[in-house]
């Protein structure tokens, strides 16, 4: 399917998603649950999309060892030096 074509139709489900919801609940709860319905969905996507194996931290690389590891001080030879894996 076309991403265009996938885009608008997405666009399409939350606006009828939240018009719905804006005329039962009211404005304010219709717009808050709206909001966090389309959060959730964007997650939902994104997980599905990027697998399990997806995290949403930074990784760094130790410079001096190349050890791979999630901040501070390199646990493997404790140097400071590193760079930053996305």
């Amino acid at each position: 399917m076309n991403p265009y074509i996938r885009m608008i139709l997405w666009m399409g489900i939350t606006a009828a998603i939240s018009f719905f919801l804006i005329r039962t609940f009211g404005l304010l709860i219709g717009l808050a649950l709206s909001f966090g319905i389309f959060i959730l969905l964007n997650m939902f996507v994104r997980r599905r999309q990027f697998g399990s194996g997806f995290s949403f931290g930074v990784t760094y690389r130790c410079i001096v060892c190349g050890q791979k590891f999630r901040g501070g001080t390199c646990p493997r030879c404790g140097s400071k030096m590193k760079k930053a894996e996305f």
